[in-house]
């Protein structure tokens, strides 16, 4: 009797968009725990990549930028002078984001 079987793996596209699916519909309680969630299914999108670090950094960075800008939008309005080099920093990081991923189909 052959008792080794072979095993399917799980396809982590399916289940990310599964959980992303469940996310959107179950409308989580604060917008903090939508983004806990979030960089949840990205983690679990970019973890067999050799560059995950640097992915993560990029990732991480764009999105301090990013939530920093807002605040700054919040509480300077739209004309602040600094907003310019937030937007820089902010297109970097996303084309950093967007290399590394291109470098991952290669």
């Amino acid at each position: 009797m052959n008792m080794i079987v072979n095993i399917r793996s799980i396809d982590v596209r399916e289940s990310i968009f599964s959980r992303l699916d469940a996310l959107i519909d179950g409308r989580p309680p604060s917008p903090d725990a939508a983004r806990v969630e979030a960089r949840q299914l990205v983690s679990t999108a970019i973890a067999d990549t050799c560059q995950a670090d640097c992915l993560w950094g990029a990732v991480d960075a764009f999105h301090a930028h990013f939530d920093f800008m807002m605040r700054t939008i919040d509480i300077n309005g739209a004309d602040d002078p600094n907003l310019g080099i937030l937007r820089t920093k902010c297109r970097f990081y996303l084309e950093q984001v967007e290399a590394l991923c291109l470098s991952q189909s290669y």
